[in-house]
């Protein structure tokens, strides 16, 4: 939101100046905010351009293509869409956006795979990885042990459905010196509950390709569940919805909306 607010205040500081102007220096302040990207662009519709010095926008499109907001996470497709918009332009040299309406926005954003797998093998995802403690028996009762998780990897399959796969890999100790990973995979559908929370469904979990019980598997996908569960976002001012999610061959693509009242974090 912090990103959003200064896109704004750039926009209405080059009040007057052409539409094409306004464009470029948006673009350029946008691309200075991200780790890079393979193409972005920003276009500011406004008619006529002297409403930018009264607050007033018709609309800002933002599209990015490889876009790195993360060093380590590519998104392979972004495009953003707002309503009007109409900002207080006497708080704007205070550094500040006070919203004269709510701001909202229409989103799509599709992910690869590939770019998830890359991001969860970079040294940043990889530390919280390890040292887990993790009670394989899943029944509470049984002695938790060290593990770290290697190789996870995540695959987007046809018919909305998403495998995560990894190993489970035990300390060394004088009585194992060389412990045998445990091969863990998760086969679930990825459907969305309301357009307020993405929910993993039918869970089928594998332990060397053993099943787990129902009860264990059924206690992880309601974990992930409220991880996954947008409304958390309201807390922050920001209604969050999921108008379209769907899972092909490698990819993800996601098409929904948001809304807040004002700008947080200022």
């Amino acid at each position: 939101m912090e990103l959003f607010a200064g896109l704004l205040t750039t926009v209405l500081g080059i009040a007057g100046a052409p539409g094409i102007v306004i464009d470029k220096i948006a673009t350029d302040f946008l691309r200075g905010q991200i780790v890079r990207a393979d193409a972005l662009e920003v276009r500011v519709d406004n008619a006529p351009n002297y409403q930018i010095l009264l607050g007033n926008v018709d609309r800002i499109r933002v599209a990015g293509r490889g876009v790195y907001v993360l060093e380590f996470l590519r998104i392979d497709a972004i495009d953003l869409e707002t309503d009007p918009i109409s900002i207080d332009p006497n708080v704007l040299q205070s550094g500040k956006v006070i919203l004269r309406r709510p701001l909202q926005a229409a989103v799509r954003v599709v992910l690869r795979s590939e770019d998830i797998n890359n991001a969860l093998r970079s040294p940043t995802i990889q530390s919280s990885f390890k040292n887990l403690s993790i009670d394989i028996s899943g029944t509470n009762k049984g002695k938790a042990e060290t593990l770290d998780l290697v190789n996870p990897e995540v695959t987007f399959l046809e018919g909305d459905r998403i495998r995560l796969s990894a190993s489970l890999q035990s300390q060394p100790t004088p009585s194992k010196p060389k412990p045998i990973p445990i091969n863990v995979s998760v086969n679930a559908e990825l459907k969305t509950i309301s357009g307020t929370r993405l929910q993993i469904i039918n869970p089928r979990i594998e332990l060397e390709g053993t099943p787990i019980p129902e009860k264990i598997a059924n206690a992880f996908a309601q974990g992930l569940n409220r991880v996954l569960d947008l409304r958390q976002l309201e807390s922050k001012g920001i209604m969050a919805r999921v108008l379209k999610l769907e899972l092909t061959e490698g990819k993800m693509q996601v098409i929904g909306f948001a809304k807040m009242d004002s700008i947080p974090n200022q």
